[in-house]
Order: C-alpha cells, then structure tokens, then sequence
C-alpha cells in the first residue's frame, strides 16, 4: 500500500504563486488592527502646556510609559492629588482605562473634554 504523508505545502495548488498565498492583503491587515476597540493609528497623542507628545502604547502607567519613552511630562505627587500631570488626551483615548476615582475627583467635568491624570491613567 502506498502511504503517503501530506503537508499544508503539498495541498497548495501548483498554480498559485507562493507570495500570494502567504502574504496578506493591506486591507486585510487593516481589519485585523481595527480590532479591539479600533485601534488603527497605534499611538497617543497628548498635549500639556502647549507642549504636545506621542506615545506608542504599551501596557502599564500612562505617566511612566510617557517617561520611559523619553516624552518630559511634567508631574510632581504621583498620587492624582495634585492635578500636575493633566494632559488632553487628542488621540488614542481608546487604549486606557476609564477614569479612576481620584480622576473623577480632580478633574470632574474635565474629563468629558479629554483629560486625564497621567499618574493614574492606565493603557490597556
């Protein structure tokens, strides 16, 4: 009897060209990014005193990613009692949390209009 073992590369048909087969379409991609929560542009943008600062998203502390990667927000208690590290939030919005309660507290209405406490805004 004639056993023969097949791999995913012996179902492909011979006619199709290999780059076609395994590299995906751009808009394809673009549907896998406009997942979780829509996502698309893969940055924050944040301004605090007329200064203004992109963050690539990563997971953790606003403030301390933001410092991490070199951007010079300016905060002092860490806290989210001393309203120092408010920023507006221009893009990006989508990849942190909802406001905590020291958030609400602080900045109340604020927070309809964009702000945060970076001290205590988390990215997802």
């Amino acid at each position: 009897m004639n056993k023969r073992t097949l791999t995913v590369g012996s179902l492909i048909p011979k006619n199709l060209v290999a780059d076609k087969v395994f590299r995906p379409h751009s808009s394809y991609m673009e549907d896998i990014n406009h997942t979780e929560g829509q996502k698309l542009n893969n940055k924050i943008t944040l301004s605090q005193n007329e200064m203004r600062f992109e963050i690539q998203p990563v997971q953790g502390n606003l403030l301390d990613i933001a410092l991490d990667q070199g951007q010079t927000l300016q905060y002092k208690c860490q806290k989210g009692t001393c309203g120092v590290c408010t920023v507006k939030v221009a893009e990006g919005a989508s990849y942190l949390s909802l406001p905590n309660e020291k958030e609400q507290k602080k900045l109340k209405s604020a927070l309809d209009v964009g702000y945060r406490l970076a001290c205590q805004a988390e990215v997802l």
